[in-house]
């Protein structure tokens, strides 16, 4: 007996919007001690994220806006890049103490790791220039690096909300075709396409919180929002069949680029920037780490677009 087009949509609201929810959630579970006995572990995971982001704007999300919108989706991708750019440094203008930063030291939680801010003296106790302790960019240092060790500024939130509505718009966008499916069997099948990648992209997003050291709160609310994304896009067209118009229109692909510049700018320009500052010169093999979890971050979610979503 064939599934009722409306049971199966309820069934595709439950299961987006519940598992998003928990993967989300369960970076949340990772106790404060066992982030700060594996920071290299923690760090990888973001890493992961990152190339989990980085083709979610450039494999699928970009290709999606071009169908429709084929002279313009590049361009928009770069203005919504720098409408955040934008915006981060209009907060710091406004909102910065001007003149030099004083950085933090490099955290996965309220302890500090033992990373040295840029102004600290490097001499030892007989006066000499500790080596072991120069930067590979350092005058001094034959060896050329092209990472700053420093962490970047954090000191607004524009990057982080970027990065929530972007994954809201995309959230809503993705539901939104499900729920204008004509058949349970589109509907489920639509529906494992989606979850393949949103549960995925819900567990990164939970480790970029507990990264920012955002409040449980926070946390909980940042999650629900995007995992509420799908949701309400199923059932909003589900319920209106004027959606269909909507859907057609120039907007859906100019909201999907400029969420993909969004993506993009939080990728390139705050969490790998992040990660890198952090291990760089820390520990020997950090950054091949680092770089192998965003290359399989990107290669997953790759290989979950051209094979699992074509639709």
């Amino acid at each position: 007996m064939a599934m009722d087009i409306t049971t199966s949509k309820a069934i595709a609201i439950l299961a987006l919007g519940l598992g998003s929810f928990v993967t989300g959630m369960l970076p949340a579970c990772i106790s404060e001690g066992t982030r700060q006995r594996n920071p290299l572990t923690i760090s990888c995971l973001l890493c992961f994220g990152a190339g989990v982001l980085l083709s979610t704007s450039l494999i699928h999300m970009l290709p999606e806006a071009r169908e429709n919108l084929p002279q313009y989706s590049e361009l928009l991708l770069c203005l919504g890049f720098f409408i955040v750019y934008f915006v981060d440094e209009l907060v710091h203008f406004f909102y910065g103490r001007g003149g030099i930063h004083d950085y933090p030291k490099p955290t996965y939680g309220t302890e500090q790791t033992s990373l040295l801010r840029p102004h600290e003296d490097l001499r030892g106790g007989d006066g000499e220039l500790d080596t072991r302790e120069r930067c590979c960019g350092d005058t001094d240092n034959p060896r050329m690096c092209h990472v700053s060790h420093t962490a970047p500024c954090n000191k607004s939130s524009s990057g982080f909300l970027g990065l929530l509505c972007a994954l809201f718009v995309h959230s809503l966008l993705e539901g939104l075709a499900i729920g204008l499916q004509q058949s349970s069997a589109r509907v489920l099948l639509l529906l494992g396409a989606v979850a393949s990648h949103k549960y995925v992209v819900g567990f990164c997003l939970g480790a970029e919180l507990c990264a920012a050291e955002r409040s449980l709160c926070a946390h909980i609310v940042s999650v629900a929002l995007f995992a509420g994304g799908s949701a309400a896009g199923i059932a909003l067209g589900a319920g209106l069949e004027s959606v269909k118009s909507v859907q057609d229109s120039v907007a859906v692909p100019i909201m999907q680029a400029l969420a993909a510049g969004t993506l993009l700018y939080v990728t390139v320009s705050e969490v790998l920037p992040r990660e890198r500052a952090r291990f760089h010169e820390q520990k020997r093999g950090g950054g091949v780490a680092q770089l192998s979890a965003v290359l399989v971050g990107f290669a997953a979610m790759y290989v979950s677009t051209k094979y699992l979503d074509q639709d």
